[in-house]
């Protein structure tokens, strides 16, 4: 994709590593208030954010702008394409729920795929396919279900995966053991949740890899992970939907089946075996394991 025709956003997720503590302050007051904020002028953005004109300029050119002006001006065409979109124009009239769903869970996936770094997903496989580092996956208060479907699934591929439900109290106990070899996935969402955002800074702090898998207008964990994967989340109203970030966890799960080969393979037929009944040859996706979601 070219620089001109990524959003501000996108620009700001591939970025995310040149940014200085300043500049951050600059990309926080955007993010708050998308894309509103960017849209006056160079001096009101940098006194929102508490820095000066040159910190806000210095970002944008990390951004890819040769100046004030084509940041303000790509705002307004985002802006444009929100407002005229044809389906928010003509909407469907009386369109039954399941067409709508249809169409906008097919949006969601394309979105969701089309925007997904290859190179992003590939560093997540590789340090969740390594059973020589403990593994931990916390959500909030509904993005949790996310990670406990990928912890679940994990532990029946590798040891040391460890669900970490969302209270102060299971948190707490974690970061006693958490060190520079542990790795931590994390489901944050908008509106972002602050006591999940700070238990992934703390994570973090202690020299720990985080992998966010977050919104596309980026979790204010993403300055501090290590790999971010932004998903898509529209869906039938009045919610957003997790199905983008559900596909993307279900992607991971496979990869490193794939990674882990045999190791998984066998792991998994002992886990059947444990649950008293013969372990399968070959699910129906066909990669040798089972596809049961019992």
């Amino acid at each position: 994709m070219s620089e001109v025709a990524r959003t501000v956003v996108e620009r700001i997720r591939r970025a995310r590593n040149e940014i200085a503590p300043a500049e951050q302050r600059v990309v926080d007051t955007l993010l708050a208030d998308y894309p509103v904020a960017g849209l006056g002028s160079v001096a009101e953005l940098a006194a929102a954010a508490g820095v000066s004109a040159p910190t806000v300029l210095r970002l944008l050119a990390k951004l890819g702008f040769a100046g004030y002006p084509g940041f303000r001006e790509q705002l307004r065409t985002e802006v444009a394409a929100r407002l005229f979109s044809t389906s928010a124009v003509y909407p469907a009239v009386a369109e039954h729920p399941l067409a709508h769903a249809e169409r906008a869970y097919a949006d969601t996936v394309r979105a969701t795929f089309r925007d997904l770094d290859a190179a992003e997903v590939e560093r997540a496989v590789e340090v969740l396919a390594d059973p020589q580092r403990p593994l931990l996956a916390s959500g909030g208060r509904f993005s949790d279900t996310l990670a406990l479907h990928l912890a679940w699934y994990l532990q029946t591929l590798r040891p040391g995966v460890e669900h970490v439900p969302p209270d102060g109290g299971h948190r707490s106990r974690t970061l006693l053991s958490v060190g520079p070899r542990t790795v931590l996935v994390v489901f944050d969402f908008r509106a972002y949740q602050p006591d999940t955002v700070d238990f992934a800074h703390l994570v973090a702090d202690r020299g720990a890899t985080v992998i966010l898998i977050c919104d596309r207008s980026l979790s204010p964990i993403a300055p501090a992970a290590d790999v971010v994967l932004p998903v898509a989340v529209d869906g039938p109203p009045p919610f957003d939907s997790l199905a983008g970030a559900l596909m993307i966890t279900e992607t991971l799960l496979s990869a490193v089946a794939s990674r882990l080969g045999d190791t998984a393979r066998d792991r998994l037929a002992d886990f059947e075996v444990y649950l008293g009944r013969p372990a399968g040859d070959s699910g129906p996706a066909g990669n040798g394991l089972s596809s049961g979601i019992a």
